[in-house]
C-alpha cells in the first residue's frame, strides 16, 4: 500500500478552467446520480471561496477523488465537507481511506479543529468509512436536502 500512496499527489486549484469544470460536472454526476450533483453555480464559488482539494494519480487526467470544503460561518474552526467521493472505477481501493488521511493535515493547516459533514442514511459504505476515519454520529437530519433525503450529521476533531 506505500508503494501506492507515493504514485498519488493533492491539487488545490483557485480557479477552473472551462473544460476542467466541464469535467467535474461529470464527475459529480457519476458520484451523485440523479439527487446532489453540482453544477458551475456551487463548482466555481466553492473553487474560488471555498476550498475543491483534488486528489490525483499521476498518469490519470482526472481526479480519482474529490473533497469540497467550505468553512462554517458561525464556527471558523469548523469545516464542513460539502461533498467527498472517490470517482467510480477507482472505488473499492482503499482511495477513500487514504484521500481523508492526506486531508485532515491540510484543514488543521487552514486552522480547523472540527471536520463536519452529511452523508445519506442508506450509504452504508460512506458511513462506514467515515467511522473508521473518526467521524461519530451526533444526529440524523431527517428530510435534509428534500422530502425523504434523509442524511446522518457527522462530525470529526482534528488532533
Amino acid at each position: 500500500m506505500e508503494t501506492m500512496k507515493k504514485t498519488y499527489y493533492i491539487e488545490v486549484p483557485a480557479a477552473l478552467k472551462p473544460d476542467q469544470l466541464t469535467m467535474l460536472m461529470e464527475l459529480e454526476k457519476d458520484a451523485f446520480p440523479g439527487f446532489g450533483a453540482v453544477d458551475e453555480q456551487t463548482l466555481v464559488p466553492l473553487t474560488r471561496y471555498g476550498k475543491l482539494i483534488q486528489y490525483r494519480q499521476e498518469s490519470d487526467p482526472r481526479p480519482i477523488a474529490i473533497c469540497e470544503v467550505m468553512r462554517a460561518y458561525h464556527d471558523i474552526h469548523k469545516a464542513y465537507i460539502f461533498g467527498f467521493y472517490v470517482r467510480s472505477d477507482q472505488q473499492g481501493k482503499g482511495i477513500g481511506k487514504l484521500f481523508l488521511q492526506e486531508i485532515y493535515p491540510i484543514l488543521k493547516q487552514d486552522g480547523f479543529q472540527k471536520v463536519c459533514l452529511t452523508v445519506n442514511v442508506e450509504n452504508k459504505s460512506a458511513v462506514k468509512l467515515y467511522e473508521k476515519m473518526g467521524f461519530a454520529i451526533k444526529e440524523t437530519r431527517f428530510d435534509e436536502f428534500g422530502e425523504g433525503e434523509n442524511r446522518y450529521y457527522m462530525e470529526y476533531s482534528i488532533s
